[in-house]
């Protein structure tokens, strides 16, 4: 009876981490979506939406503690739930890169269309896929889904190194382009960042899982 009340709270646990990562990558696409379009008003939803998640963070963070003050819960079920905590903190801080690209979008003025930004686009569209990819690899447990998001990482670094690239020929071209040049290579740095915090997520599922985090084999 103990056992099925754990896992009853643990799927709900769960079931609100989906939801929260399905905020987190919709916030995400909607950023990149309001710099393509200069969409002062998506900006501002995507930065109040990510001031909402808060709330919603706080809620989970509570409900996993008491599941472990209350349940007792033994190695391998300890380690599933400060996956989830993990999980969430850096989903938390998703959101925040996300509402930072909308403020920068807001400052951006009439130099919105001054860049060619497909590979903006590009990284975006692989930030949000990284995101509802590792999630879905917690809740699933699936190690084959979290090794995936791992090497999408690797593609992201690529890709803002070439977006780096691009913009230092744009100065070099131009100079009165460099203020432009500073904000989307800021935009690149967060869609970057997010792989990073995305790739992270993936390492903890590896941890709930087989006890591993980076190489290192982790007893109980």
């Amino acid at each position: 009876m103990l056992r099925n009340k754990f896992q009853m709270e643990l799927d709900a646990l769960n079931l609100e981490l989906v939801e929260l990562g399905v905020v987190v990558s919709n916030i995400i696409c909607d950023s990149v979506q309001a710099l393509e379009e200069h969409n002062l008003e998506l900006c501002n939803g995507v930065i109040d939406i990510a001031h909402q998640t808060r709330t919603k963070i706080d809620e989970i963070e509570d409900k996993a503690l008491k599941i472990m003050l209350m349940q007792q819960p033994v190695a391998c079920d300890l380690r599933t739930i400060t996956t989830a905590l993990k999980i969430v903190t850096d989903l938390d801080r998703i959101s925040k890169q996300a509402r930072e690209i909308c403020h920068i979008v807001l400052d951006l003025g009439e130099n919105e269309h001054l860049f060619d930004i497909k590979i903006l686009h590009t990284m975006g569209t692989l930030a949000t896929a990284m995101v509802n990819d590792c999630v879905q690899s917690f809740v699933k447990m699936d190690l084959q889904l979290a090794e995936k998001v791992i090497n999408q990482d690797d593609s992201m670094d690529r890709y803002f190194s070439s977006l780096k690239e691009q913009m230092l020929e744009k100065i070099k071209s131009k100079s009165e382009n460099a203020d432009s040049v500073l904000y989307f290579m800021m935009i690149g740095k967060y869609l970057e960042k997010i792989g990073d915090f995305a790739e992270s997520i993936a390492q903890w599922v590896k941890y709930s899982k087989l006890g591993v985090r980076r190489g290192k084999v982790l007893k109980g």
